[in-house]
């Protein structure tokens, strides 16, 4: 019998301590064993990945424990098992399975004084030893002044990903050093995949110094939301295990509303190696681009709010629709001088406004300064008369009178700050709209490369607004005025369709032509 076959017998063995499958036998996963037979079937170190919370700790310690019992299979005299996890604390976590599994050995043969087995067990050690043939499993923190002097026959490096950054390669080094004593030591790297494509975790499950790599995880274009999606990085879904999807579940519907929380659920639960904290964009890019592939509604709602962001002196200037019914659209306007092209290379964006303007996304009027009134004139001629028009209560008097000048239809007008009050809630309502399907945006340039700019910064109390100039690692010469005048239409269009009744200082109804 081989030893992946050896350790996959001993493993079902074992029963089941705790949970909803409590008393019953380890019934080894689809997943368990491809891996066992994967590691143990070939002389070099394996690797894993696969969504928190899918059973790898309790696999984990079947493992650890099969070399330590009386009767495991990957007992050898003398030999050490390492458990290395971010923390001692978090480490502990699959000691206290590999306890449970051994409670029957540890009643048949006793332990500590007088027992076979001698086990420590606290703040600051988890050591569990078989006397008589010197085997042991110990756990240790990722701290790499700790990891000196070991001598592991098998490692278990568990969750590398989450390992503090400072410490993980000097970590990673020591064991690597400390495995040189041992001939044949195996190292299983397990957890979910890291957010950078050189980290050591995700650089193992490419192949590199490992014989075996198993990863499951979700696409970056698969709906985050779908069950099915959810399978692709937890296979343990595949057989059951309802308390994980009820969380799984439960966190989707938090992800919905909340993009941190988003960005915890791609990395955790879809493990698409992406970071578990949210950077400081606007929107992410899987999200937006899962809002364009929604399509057109079909059924287009006569009202809109139109979102108006006005750029100063040579500056773009904006507007942006938004529908009831879902849809984006925007429109923006460049003055003549300089040229678009010399503007695109002093930008370091290329042909890109060459290739909107040829587009009909962007206008190019006015001498120096853009023109807001052909802006305007723009909206009007291409949406009609908008339900409610927003913009920033600095620039309320100057887009006033270009109103006027122009004898724009009534409209409500509505102006909002743009500190953390008025923008935290602007920006807060934008992306509950994305990400709860209600924006429906247009196949556009324009307003794809402002979303790419778009940058944001937060406050102590967690408020985000749109960032300007080079903050939050914005771009100095980013062209962002799109998406600043898409966040002022749907955030006031979903305060004022999908939530709560909009919150914006409304100054009265525009007195333009009707």
């Amino acid at each position: 019998m081989s030893l992946s076959a050896e350790v996959g017998r001993y493993i079902r063995g074992l029963v089941i301590a705790q949970g909803r499958y409590a008393g019953q036998p380890f019934r080894l996963l689809g997943w368990q064993k491809r891996f066992l037979s994967g590691a143990f079937r070939q002389p070099d170190d394996a690797a894993i990945s696969m969504g928190r919370g899918g059973g790898k700790s309790t696999f984990c310690a079947a493992v650890a424990a099969a070399a330590v019992d009386v009767d495991g299979p990957l007992v050898e005299p003398m030999a050490e098992t390492v458990i290395v996890a971010s923390s001692f604390d978090q480490g502990t976590i699959i000691f206290r399975h590999i306890m449970r599994f051994l409670a029957p050995s540890f009643t048949r043969y006793g332990k500590n004084r007088g027992g076979r087995f001698r086990v420590m067990d606290s703040q600051n050690k988890a050591v569990i030893v078989d006397r008589e043939t010197g085997a042991m499993v110990k756990v240790h923190g990722s701290d790499p002044r700790r990891l000196h002097g070991l001598a592991p026959k098998l490692l278990i490096l568990d969750e590398v990903s989450q390992w503090e950054e400072s410490k993980r390669d000097r970590a990673l080094a020591a064991l690597k050093t400390s495995r040189g004593k041992i001939p044949d030591s195996k190292a299983l790297w397990i957890g979910t995949r890291p957010a950078s494509p050189d980290h050591p975790f995700q650089r193992a499950l490419d192949g590199a110094g490992v014989g075996f790599a198993l990863s499951y995880a979700a696409g970056a274009d698969d709906p985050p939301f779908w069950r099915q999606t959810w399978v692709k990085a937890n296979p343990s879904l595949r057989h059951g295990f309802p308390d994980l999807e009820k969380v799984i579940r439960s966190e989707a519907e938090d992800a919905r509303r909340d993009p941190d929380a988003l960005a915890s659920f791609r990395a955790l639960r879809l493990n698409q190696g992406v970071s578990d904290i949210r950077r400081s964009v606007l929107v992410d890019l899987e999200t937006w681009k899962r809002a364009a592939a929604l399509g057109e509604s079909g059924a287009r709602s006569p009202s809109y709010c139109l979102g108006v962001d006005l750029g100063q002196n040579q500056s773009m200037s904006a507007g942006a629709g938004y529908w009831r019914s879902g849809e984006l659209e925007s429109v923006a306007v460049f003055p003549e001088i300089p040229d678009l092209r010399a503007r695109g290379l002093a930008d370091g964006v290329g042909r890109t406004y060459v290739r909107m303007a040829e587009r009909g996304e962007l206008l190019v009027s006015g001498r120096r300064v853009s023109d807001v009134r052909a802006l305007l004139i723009e909206c009007l001629e291409r949406w009609g008369r908008p339900q409610a028009i927003i913009c920033d209560r600095w620039r309320e008097a100057e887009l006033r009178g270009h109103l006027e000048a122009i004898r724009f239809p009534t409209a409500a007008l509505v102006v909002r700050g743009q500190g953390y009050k008025d923008g935290g809630q602007d920006v807060r309502d934008f992306r509950s709209a994305i990400l709860g399907d209600l924006v429906r945006p247009e196949r556009s340039l324009l307003m794809t490369a402002a979303m790419a700019e778009a940058r944001t910064v937060t406050d102590p109390a967690g408020n985000s607004k749109l960032a300007k100039s080079s903050q939050g690692g914005r771009r100095q010469r980013a062209k962002d005025d799109a998406a600043a005048a898409a966040i002022l239409a749907v955030s006031a269009g979903y305060r004022r369709w999908h939530a709560v009744p909009e919150t914006g200082r409304r100054r009265g109804a525009y007195l333009g032509a009707v």
